[in-house]
């Protein structure tokens, strides 16, 4: 082990047995949230306290009881081969007890990871997938994503403690706000990381980039292969593909209606109003072109059922709406 990683699992272990000074404390929180491996290897070493008897901060925890119990448990799996040191002592100062738990620490560190972590699959992942429609997953801390049709979202059970998931397709996330805990999303070849907002993000298979969308808050927008990043708020909006990235203009206030089904039309062409619709509810509008050609209409919708705005718009223009099996017919 490195002298720097041996330094991190000193620093790591005396915060969680409790020994740190409140100077040193602020000092430790403050160094968290700018050093992200660190905060990482912090939420690490907190897993493995759970196979102690207690936390090492307990002035009665008894370091033998806990190293006994797991040298056994680790002996019984075949994880490991060496007798390791054993502590005659059962009293323990402050310091004897911080050095016992280190060694707890570094040396289970190994067997946790390529034993009882690969017993239980290692880090197992769930997929959500969108099928005919728009799905809401709800995330273990709290975060919701709204998936488009067709787009799924892959994070790890253990979502709580590292923040981040794989996107493919489309999908509008509202984050739980974590400064300490990041929120990351990987999708084609870009990474977006936040604290708390909602964003949208469209992956264009035909392009191969990625387009994201700012409701509300900051998110920063990385490119994986050449490191270029952007930061972006509230109404901006970027296109990135390859090692370019480029600002964009959102000024169509339906952007998110496949979400929300508000919409909102001012002189807009018949035509692309039932285009609109088409991919916001998912379903197929069928009507002659030729006879739609001239039509506009002004007027917005906020949650209504696509069955009841088509009739709107057949009464408006005189059209007759039907509906079947393949989708909508408008006719005259």
């Amino acid at each position: 082990m490195s002298r720097n990683r041996l330094k991190t699992e000193i620093q790591h272990a005396r915060y969680l047995a409790g020994e740190m000074s409140m100077k040193e404390e602020i000092a430790f929180m403050n160094e968290l949230k700018r050093d992200r491996k660190k905060n990482r290897a912090l939420k690490t070493m907190e897993k493995r306290w759970k196979y102690f008897d207690r936390n090492p901060s307990d002035e009665n925890w008894d370091a033998v009881k806990a190293w006994n119990r797991l040298h056994n448990r680790f002996k019984a799996d075949g994880l490991l081969e060496k007798q390791p040191f054993e502590p005659a002592a059962r009293s323990f100062a402050p310091a004897i007890r911080i050095a016992a738990a280190i060694i707890l620490v570094i040396t289970i560190g190994a067997a946790l990871y390529t034993g009882l972590l690969k017993n239980n699959d290692g880090n197992p992942q769930e997929t959500r997938y969108a099928g005919e429609g728009v799905l809401t997953v709800n995330l273990p801390d709290g975060s919701r994503v709204f998936l488009n049709k067709g787009s799924e979202v892959t994070y790890s059970r253990y979502f709580n403690q590292e923040r981040s998931l794989t996107l493919k397709g489309e999908a509008f996330f509202e984050v739980m706000s974590d400064p300490v805990n990041p929120f990351t999303v990987h999708s084609g070849k870009v990474v977006v990381s936040v604290l708390g907002t909602s964003f949208n993000i469209k992956q264009h298979n035909h392009s191969s980039g990625v387009e994201v969308y700012v409701k509300s808050g900051k998110v920063r927008l990385s490119l994986e292969e050449s490191g270029q990043s952007i930061t972006l708020e509230p109404e901006e909006m970027v296109f990135a593909r390859n090692r370019e990235l480029t600002r964009l203009q959102q000024d169509n206030p339906n952007y998110l209606s496949w979400k929300t089904k508000d919409f909102k039309f001012v002189d807009a062409e018949l035509m692309e109003v039932l285009k609109e619709l088409e991919d916001a509810y998912h379903v197929k509008i069928h009507a002659e072109r030729s006879a739609l050609i001239d039509l506009k209409i002004t007027t917005s919708y906020q949650g209504q059922s696509i069955d009841a705005i088509l009739e709107t718009i057949g009464t408006a223009f005189g059209l007759t709406v039907t509906s079947k099996k393949e989708g909508y017919y408008l006719t005259n």
